[in-house]
């Protein structure tokens, strides 16, 4: 019962306040074996390439979205040849607010001395896409009244006292 303790307080913490997904890692849990993270925002939209030091072929190219981040971790001898291609990378595209999760996609690579991981910063500044689920907004180019666009139209009065529709 003892020793259940310390393992049990420890349990409680690190949910609260762990967030495994950013860049440089996480000071309590971060190794050489650990997922790597890159994040892509407006001034840095980054491109990740995983290119196979042999051949010089492109085995992965990654442009990430502006707003997200790509997680990428390693694990050693989990892939289908054992000379080509003898580890497996598990990846996945998060939220830039994500601090864990599962990565759901998998693919078979080179080994960690036969693989580079090139990081490429796009040039200019690129904009988030806007979610397909967001709440609507009234302010938006084709929302806006008539009278607001370049040709011109009726103004629309209302009284203030009955609403904006009445």
């Amino acid at each position: 019962m003892r020793a259940s303790c310390p393992i049990l307080a420890l349990s409680l913490l690190l949910p609260a306040g762990c967030d495994l997904y950013k860049p440089g890692g996480n000071p309590w849990f971060d190794g050489p074996t650990s997922p790597t993270t890159w994040n892509s925002t407006e001034h840095s939209p980054k491109t990740i390439t995983i290119m196979d030091t042999r051949s010089g072929e492109r085995v992965f190219l990654m442009e990430i979205p502006v707003g997200k981040k790509l997680v990428i971790d390693f694990e050693e001898g989990g892939g289908d040849d054992t000379v080509q291609t003898p580890d497996l990378m598990r990846w996945e595209v998060f939220n830039l607010d994500i601090g864990r999760g599962a990565l759901n996609n998998a693919m078979t690579v080179p080994n960690a001395t036969c693989r580079r991981i090139d990081v490429r910063m796009r040039p200019g500044i690129e904009y988030a896409q806007s979610e397909p689920d967001r709440t609507l907004r009234v302010d938006e180019l084709q929302d806006r009244p008539d009278w607001w666009t370049p040709e011109g139209g009726e103004i629309d009065t209302y009284d203030p006292l009955t609403g904006y529709d009445g």
